[in-house]
């Protein structure tokens, strides 16, 4: 975190009875010449600030409180477009007294690889920081934040840090991810706070995962192995013992208060909902998911202002690619449009995705950027989280779904505006993992994530699953340790000797579709054409087409081996009928006109020869 410079000037001896104001810190802490964003709104904390008159001491840099309270003064401040990096000097004025603060503008960097987005080329690997690897045991408990850490207790921190996932960057380019989603990395200090969804401080890393420069020194790594950052966003709340909650910034920061919210009755469809009462959207809006993560007023235009520029700071400041915008439904939509808008007209490569937890495809369609279904709300948001195909997913896992519910939903696409930019997964780090509901079946999951990397979408999977870790149907078992990463551990499962057989097994069955969806860019790009399963015959069989390729894609939802009829896909036939199974590397003949043999719950991929 940049240093903030402070120079006390005494005014005349008819003032010197009075309070000197205290300036505490300034966010954002600086900025840069050449962003777009060249009005920019300063959040002056402190004491004594009623009555605050500033000016910069150059007149490349104008500014004027625009809001003011006895802890806090908003400037607003407007960057002339001739401006040189430097620290320019802010007089902040109050009770016949003068503090004077260097603020910096800085040189921005510059570089291919920060801010690229991601898209249909990338598979995201999803990390909860505190449970993937202890890099920097140092750093396990911190003073100045509470100490819940507690290797017997799971429920408590367990050590995990920025240092143990730049450690195993190696590992992840290996295993073939090209970009990684951590869960929220700001400090949270309070209970529970792990996860890190209840920010105290937006722009401080929480120390107990490392600091600032870590982060960004994580991003700077990660773009060497060729590997994307996504940040996870969090605009709806904080976390309870933020200072903010016990003195405001303004009379309305909070939707409610400590005291007086509510946390029960909502309704999710009601900001898309034609018969809608306008109130239930208001209580969409202003609902607390629990009583220790107040929730952001982000009709407040101070706050609105704060969350933009916040978001824009760790932006410009890490080269991160993408953000994961947490909760979205629940915020201001208004806001959520400009906000979004802020960041595209600043990174035009940037990619946003909207966690919007909903299982109907219309809906979640409805929030991605320029979609022609109706609603009375505007949208800037490039890509979302299908939560559709997931259920279809995990119904299938379970047993309770076929093959035809996957079907189904990709045969919705023509809701979305985009669909191939939308996040897909068949679990993450709030939903029970994959091979747990799946009672165990490795043979399902292998279908699954073969699905999952060769249909259409940017593939997201939780850490842990090329392994096939277990976890269990609570939050915290599901956010288990990966073994290796902790000092003490029995065993290194980032590596061959150290993982079992059967971890083995699934390792390099999924590292295999990880490089073949490398390899073949059709797989990624190329258009879809896909065959219904029918009520009496689960067999789901599908084409990627372009790139002078055609790869055909075969499930079988039994557990037995079954015939395959192949005669609808006559006319995609050759001659020759050569194919490659792609994870064996065999050779076979199709007839087109009859089919062949799939054996139970396998899938193949097969590359057709021209």
């Amino acid at each position: 975190m940049l240093l903030l410079i402070f120079h006390i000037t005494m005014f005349s001896p008819s003032y010197s009875s009075n309070q000197r104001p205290v300036v505490d810190k300034i966010e954002p802490p600086n900025w840069w010449v050449g962003m777009k964003w060249n009005r920019l709104q300063l959040m002056i904390y402190g004491q004594d600030l009623t009555d605050v008159s500033v000016s910069f001491q150059t007149d490349k840099l104008s500014a004027h409180v625009v809001n003011t309270n006895s802890s806090y003064a908003f400037v607003e401040v407007e960057i002339s477009p001739s401006l040189s990096a430097a620290n320019y000097p802010l007089d902040i004025i109050a009770s016949g007294q003068s503090i004077t603060v260097d603020y910096p503008i800085l040189e921005r960097e510059v570089g291919e690889r920060r801010h690229q987005g991601f898209g249909v080329e990338d598979v995201v690997y999803l990390i909860t920081p505190d449970r993937f690897a202890n890099g920097d045991s140092s750093n396990d408990r911190v003073e100045g934040v509470m100490d819940d850490f507690d290797r017997l207790d799971p429920s408590k921190r367990q050590g995990g840090d920025l240092r143990g996932v730049i450690d195993h960057l190696p590992y992840l380019q290996d295993l073939g991810v090209t970009a990684i989603w951590l869960n929220p990395v700001l400090e949270n200090n309070g209970d529970n706070s792990y996860h890190g969804y209840a920010a105290t401080d937006l722009y401080r890393i929480d120390p107990r995962l490392g600091s600032n420069s870590d982060y960004k020194a994580l991003v700077d790594q990660a773009h060497d192995f060729e590997i994307k950052v996504i940040f996870d966003h969090v605009s709806n709340h904080i976390g309870i013992r933020h200072p903010w909650v016990q003195d405001l910034p303004t009379e309305n920061w909070l939707n409610g208060s400590p005291e007086n919210h509510h946390n029960d009755k909502h309704y999710l469809l009601s900001i898309t909902d034609p018969y809608a009462d306008p109130n239930t959207e208001n209580l969409l809006r202003s609902f607390w998911f629990v009583d220790a993560m107040p929730d952001l007023n982000q009709q407040d235009p101070f706050l609105a202002n704060y969350l933009i520029q916040n978001t824009l700071w760790w932006i410009e400041y890490t080269g991160i690619d993408g953000i994961r915008e947490d909760t979205y439904p629940y915020a201001d939509q208004a806001f959520l449009a400009r906000w979004a808008e802020a960041i595209l007209n600043e990174y035009p490569n940037f990619n946003i995705v909207g966690e919007i937890w909903a299982t109907s495809s219309a809906y979640i369609a409805m929030f991605q950027q320029e979609s022609q279904l109706a609603r009375d709300f505007e949208t800037n948001l490039p890509c979302v989280m299908d939560f559709p195909l997931s259920q279809a997913f995990r119904q299938y896992l379970e047993g309770e779904g076929s093959l035809q519910g996957v079907y189904g939903v990709l045969a919705q696409d023509f809701l979305y505006s985009d669909p191939k930019n939308l996040l897909t997964f068949f679990d993450n780090h709030d939903m029970a993992r994959g091979i747990f509901i799946a009672k165990g079946n490795s043979s399902k999951i292998k279908q699954v994530m073969t699905m999952l990397l060769t249909i259409r979408g940017i593939p997201q999977l939780l850490y842990g699953t090329e392994i096939n870790m277990m976890g269990g149907q609570s939050h915290i078992e599901l956010r288990s340790n990966f073994p290796g990463g902790f000092p003490g551990d029995e065993r290194d499962a980032f590596t061959k000797t150290g993982r079992t057989g059967e971890e083995n097994e699934i390792f390099v069955h999924l590292r295999k579709l990880l490089h073949l969806r490398k390899k073949h860019r059709v797989l990624t790009s190329g258009k879809m054409i896909h065959y219904p399963p029918t009520f009496d015959n689960d067999i789901y069989k599908y084409l990627r087409v372009g790139y002078d390729q055609n790869i055909l894609v075969l499930v079988n939802g039994y557990s037995e081996k079954r015939w395959v009829d192949l005669s609808e896909l006559s006319h995609w036939s050759n001659q020759e009928n050569q194919f490659v199974d792609l994870m064996t590397e065999e050779i076979l003949h199709l007839d087109f006109t009859e089919g062949l043999w799939v054996n139970g719950w396998d899938t193949l991929i097969l590359l057709q020869n021209p």
